[in-house]
């Protein structure tokens, strides 16, 4: 008996496509940057790179009052002289221009810009009905001793913590001099003692006419820093 031929078959094999679960987990290369062959583009550095934090912090704080004001390369003098991190202010928050080369540590720095905007600028447009444009300084970094006296403590110049003013000029031409000592009821009279009496919320001292010989010209303010925290102003 011969067994009829063998039919071959042939065995499909049904190939569904991915659900949509299953594709999600298939990994998907991702895309190559546009700029990947042309190497790593360097970030920009920081500009206050290198800083400690609350100086990076009093430097940002100047910005935002909009001071214009350069960094100094640090400051190392003899008998304990010198600024670690100072600056160089050229303008204060309004524009309002610094006569010389104003270099101070930024704790100083911010102590005059929130003088100026908050008290030297409105008090000209209150008492003088202008706008204050220029303050000339007198002093700001010096390695000396106190009113450059032989054998005297260092002064808060040479740690660049002070600044002296002399005089203010106004958009209308008017310059109010420290010097000139105005006469007792006058405008300038009022507006040169309301600009000394607010500095002592600023700063930790104020000098000027009448304290000593050393500051009849001009105000002194400076940021001392003293044990018991006072100021000193008179």
């Amino acid at each position: 008996m011969r067994w009829p031929t063998a039919i071959p078959f042939i065995v499909l094999t049904a190939f569904a496509a991915p659900s949509a679960s299953d594709a999600a987990s298939v990994p998907v290369p991702k895309p190559r940057p546009a700029n990947s062959d042309a190497g790593t583009v360097a970030a920009k550095p920081e500009k206050h790179a290198g800083l400690p934090k609350d100086e990076i912090a009093c430097r940002r704080r100047l910005e935002d009052l909009g001071v214009s004001f350069a960094p100094v390369k640090r400051i190392s003098g003899k008998n304990g002289c010198g600024i670690r991190y100072p600056i160089e202010i050229s303008r204060l928050p309004g524009g309002i221009k610094l006569s010389g080369r104003t270099i101070l540590n930024c704790r100083t720095g911010e102590a005059l810009a929130g003088w100026t905007s908050k008290v030297a600028a409105p008090e000209a447009r209150k008492r003088l009905g202008a706008e204050l444009t220029q303050i000339d300084q007198y002093a700001t970094y010096h390695c000396r001793t106190r009113n450059s006296l032989k054998g005297t403590k260092l002064s808060e110049h040479a740690k660049g913590n002070a600044v002296d003013l002399g005089r203010f000029h106004l958009s209308d031409g008017t310059v109010v001099d420290v010097a000139s000592r105005p006469r007792k009821g006058t405008a300038n009279a009022g507006f040169l003692k309301a600009l000394r009496d607010a500095g002592c919320t600023f700063f930790t001292t104020v000098l000027g006419p009448g304290s000593d010989e050393y500051h009849s010209t001009h105000f002194h303010f400076d940021t001392a820093q003293r044990r018991n925290g006072s100021r000193y102003c008179r």
